[in-house]
């Protein structure tokens, strides 16, 4: 089933623009002197992401397009740039297996929750500030800031905890 409600408004072109960034992204991760625009970009898909949604409540520009488009565009950016930071830097490879694997996780139980919930269902703040740090993390470790890795990945995975914990609790209370 497609999604419904407008494809191509604002918040939408955010989210799209994550997804057709990432080519870029990953030619300037492999090119001498281009690590600076490989961050820019992630910094770009941080603030694309703080973005669309606040956009599309301001502009009344919400839609089901919107509601798939950018988890998939944050799921996608992290996914990458998080697999980059593995395999060319030293991020630990349970920071990607946990990233990527609740990412994957809630794509995947996404169409299930909203049938039984009659809607997808919405992030909390405490998961919006973890993806925020996870992309900060990223950006730290594509620019090798190697003062602030331990302290970045840290609070990124303590709110990444915390954020699935009272979703957790959230999908539980409404599962019945």
């Amino acid at each position: 089933m497609m999604p419904g409600g407008k494809f191509w408004t604002v918040p939408n072109a955010l989210s799209l623009s994550r997804i057709a960034l990432l080519p870029l992204f990953i030619w300037a991760l492999y090119q001498p002197g281009y690590l600076w625009l490989a961050g820019v970009l992630v910094a770009w898909g941080i603030v694309s992401d703080m973005l669309d949604g606040y956009l599309a409540r301001l502009l009344h520009q919400e839609s089901e397009w919107g509601r798939v488009l950018d988890p998939v565009g944050d799921k996608l950016a992290t996914a990458t740039a998080l697999i980059f930071c593995y395999v060319a830097r030293d991020l630990p490879l349970w920071v990607v297996v946990l990233i990527v694997g609740r990412d994957a996780a809630i794509l995947m139980l996404s169409p299930l929750l909203a049938r039984r919930m009659g809607q997808l269902p919405q992030s909390n703040m405490a998961g919006k500030l973890a993806a925020f740090f996870f992309g900060i993390v990223a950006v730290i470790y594509v620019l090798e800031i190697e003062e602030l890795k331990i302290p970045a990945l840290a609070a990124a995975t303590l709110l990444l905890f915390y954020s699935s914990t009272l979703y957790f609790l959230r999908l539980t209370k409404n599962a019945h």
